[in-house]
């Protein structure tokens, strides 16, 4: 990368917007952010704060160009933040591979839940030969931007970008660890979706932590299983990628925590039709999908998962699959 990096941003979530301020207030890089919704960008524009998704004490610098045009955001820049749910992986990756950029960061946890493709895999099916590294870990949105001390992994098969991407992440409170596992880092961050709906309808509407470390050390433990089965490395699930995002995760600020408290307490027709309502996005919801037909195909029983599964897709007694999920922590 040049000197002076240039950034290109596409989504202007929690992350994607915390990203951008440290990049332009911390690191002083040329940050452009896009975003599809061209009422968030034109007050963004006239306010510099985030009015959907951010902390409204975060002001953007006035030199970050905010933009609804892709090519303006893509074009130019030497490294491009895909900062979109993995549901969107694909389509983002189809409307950017007519422009030419170097390389791609990634930070989103999820699989296709037609073809059970992580995003790193989407990326590479569509845009061919590119380098693509993959930010993770044990944190939110708010604690990239608020300056709470967090760490995160940054996963790459290019050592050399891997540790140029680290220096540009990486402040007094973002500790960057790196890591070229990039598919174990991508698959605890999808499995991790997934089985938190699972601790989520354990605990019910009260909040049990027996429970809840008994089923995140099933749940690390189910991930190293079915890593090892796919080529990724035992140690990845262990550390922040793993162990620490589901730590992290398992609790009501996570929108898949409340699914499954909410599967436990209505079933899937009463919390399908309230998701349709609201236009709520829940990544776990068809993670939860892929990651059963993923562990079918490799011959790996993922319990956790597969109770969540039987909830959402085969309409199964949500009481019954609670007490399932309870009962792997004995």
């Amino acid at each position: 990368m040049a000197n002076k990096k240039t950034i290109g941003i596409l989504g202007a979530g929690a992350m994607g917007w915390g990203i951008g301020y440290i990049l332009s207030t911390y690191q002083k890089a040329v940050v452009k952010i896009w975003d599809r919704d061209p009422n968030l960008i034109s007050e963004a524009k006239r306010t510099r704060q985030n009015p959907k998704y951010s902390d409204p004490a975060i002001i953007l610098p006035e030199e970050v160009l905010l933009s609804n045009n892709l090519g303006e955001v893509v074009n130019g820049s030497n490294l491009i933040l895909l900062a979109v749910p993995s549901f969107a992986v694909r389509e983002m990756c189809q409307r950017i591979s007519s422009f030419s950029f170097p390389s791609l960061l990634m930070i989103s946890k999820g699989m296709e839940k037609e073809t059970g493709l992580l995003p790193f895999q989407i990326a590479q099916e569509v845009l061919g030969k590119i380098d693509i590294l993959h930010l993770t870990g044990a944190g939110y949105g708010k604690e990239v931007h608020r300056k709470i001390p967090v760490t995160e992994v940054l996963a790459s098969k290019n050592e050399t970008l891997l540790e140029e991407v680290k220096a540009l992440l990486e402040t007094d409170w973002l500790t960057i660890k790196t890591s070229t596992d990039l598919l174990g880092i991508q698959l605890g961050g999808a499995l991790k979706n997934a089985m938190v709906i699972g601790i989520g309808m354990a605990e019910g509407q009260g909040e049990d932590l027996e429970i809840r470390t008994g089923l995140i050390k099933e749940g690390v433990r189910e991930m190293i299983e079915l890593g090892k089965v796919m080529g990724a490395n035992e140690e990845t699930f262990l550390g922040p990628a793993g162990k620490g995002d589901l730590e992290i995760s398992a609790n009501p600020l996570s929108r898949n925590y409340r699914l499954g408290q909410a599967l436990a307490e209505k079933g899937i027709t009463e919390v399908q039709r309230d998701l349709n309502e609201k236009g709520t996005t829940v990544e776990g919801f068809h993670t939860t999908f892929a990651a059963h037909q993923l562990a079918q195909k490799h011959g790996v029983q993922l319990q956790i998962i597969e109770e969540v599964y039987n909830v959402i897709y085969e309409r199964r007694n949500p009481k019954t699959a609670q007490e399932k999920i309870i009962s792997l922590t004995k």
